[in-house]
């Protein structure tokens, strides 16, 4: 790139980053690390470029050693360089190995190292240190990797149709069994089931609670037939609650009822629950693509990341089986979902689609391609929410009838 060019980029990450300092605004700081990647691009050779984009791998496989190594967890609380014989002797493990470990991850700029063999911590090697973190590590590099590096042999068998079967994905081909999707298949490998559950709670870190941002006094609560007996929320596919959980510390005091419904397996592990308890979460068995909604003329029927599991085709069964069950005029739904751009849209929310893409036929959707799908089966968008940042949106809808 000529040096006009990478002139005019770095005039405007300049002018980004400054804004981000002077506003402290998310949207600001987003904005202003894709322009400093823009920056990178223009001042990288593109063949060295291409290198370190193969070799990433290669990175996530040196975080596995130095977590299995505990090198984080000494690490985190040092606030004077620690020497490598230190981060080596606590796992009794050689020092040159672990010393090629580090310089992996000093390069890629996760730990510092101020001295020769010397090291102190990131605020990002400070985080390998917490479950949520730790989980999404660990959860990508032992199923999804190797899930990924099969995926394009995938999708040449199938003559590159887009995945819609759950039972026919390139999880099944990679891990070689048959007639169950990935959710079934993670319930029968334990080892599994607890890092995806740990990726899943680091999905949600930092991350801010929908009702933070969005309006719920005005677009939920705010209405006459409310009552002690009315549910409230129903939040389907809830797991453990965390949702719900969250929206009676906001509310602790509004009226009606907050549900949740999952699996017998999943209801069976937290119907007890004392967190679900002290926020009076009732629980109800449901299975959203063979049973009709039990739970009728609900405010809120909400769907946290679900209908990105499934394709078009399996996500209809689950809206027709729930509108049975819906008030007009009363009852809406809202689901928090990335909203993809049409155009420009978001890294994570691009490797997000491609990892849901292999693991269950699984989609991102367009604002175009919600508006399809909910449109073709009988609903009306109210309005979609787009918060500051690359999080999840909201799609609030309702019966168009």
């Amino acid at each position: 790139m000529d040096s006009s060019s990478v002139r005019d980029i770095l005039d405007k990450t300049r002018a980004l980053v400054e804004e981000h300092l002077s506003t402290g605004s998310l949207s600001s700081r987003i904005q202003a690390q894709d322009q400093v990647q823009k920056l990178v691009w223009a001042l990288e050779q593109p063949r060295d470029a291409i290198m370190k984009l193969a070799y990433g791998p290669a990175v996530t496989m040196a975080l596995k050693i130095a977590l299995d190594l505990n090198i984080f967890s000494v690490l985190a609380p040092a606030t004077s360089p620690v020497p490598l014989a230190e981060l080596a002797a606590a796992k009794q493990a050689d020092p040159l190995l672990v010393e090629r470990v580090l310089r992996v991850l000093v390069a890629k700029g996760i730990v510092n190292e101020p001295a020769p063999a010397e090291y102190l911590p990131t605020a990002v090697a400070k985080e390998l240190t917490q479950r949520p973190s730790i989980g999404v590590l660990e959860s990508l590099f032992c199923e999804f990797i190797p899930l990924f590096r099969q995926t394009p042999e995938f999708l040449k068998l199938t003559k590159y149709r887009n995945p819609e079967d759950p039972l026919a994905t390139a999880l099944q081909y990679t891990y070689n069994f048959n007639n169950m999707d990935g959710f079934t298949w993670l319930c029968g490998n334990p080892d599994a089931l607890r890092r995806f559950n740990g990726f899943m709670e680091g999905q949600r870190t930092d991350r801010p609670h929908w009702a933070d941002w969005f309006p719920v006094r005005e677009r939920v609560l705010d209405h006459p037939d409310l009552g002690p007996e009315t549910p409230l929320i129903v939040d389907i596919g809830a797991n453990r609650g965390h949702d719900l959980i969250g929206f009676r510390q906001r509310f602790p005091d509004v009226p009606g009822k907050l549900m949740l419904e999952d699996l017998p397996k999943v209801i069976d592990e937290v119907r007890d629950a004392q967190d679900l308890e002290a926020a009076k979460v009732e629980t109800q068995v449901f299975d959203f693509f063979n049973e009709i909604q039990p739970i009728h003329g609900a405010r809120v029927y909400y769907f946290k990341h679900i209908l990105h599991d499934w394709s078009d085709e399996k996500a209809s069964i689950i809206i027709k089986n729930l509108k049975p069950a819906m008030r007009p005029g009363f009852s809406k739904i809202i689901m928090e979902e990335y909203i993809l751009a049409d155009q420009n849209a978001a890294l994570l929310s691009c490797v997000t689609d491609m990892a849901v893409m292999a693991f269950c036929s699984g989609l991102e959707r367009t604002r175009r391609r919600w508006d399809t799908l909910l449109t073709e089966n009988g609903l009306r968008v109210i309005k979609y929410w787009v918060p500051e940042g690359d999080g999840l949106g909201i799609i609030e809808a309702e019966l168009a009838e």
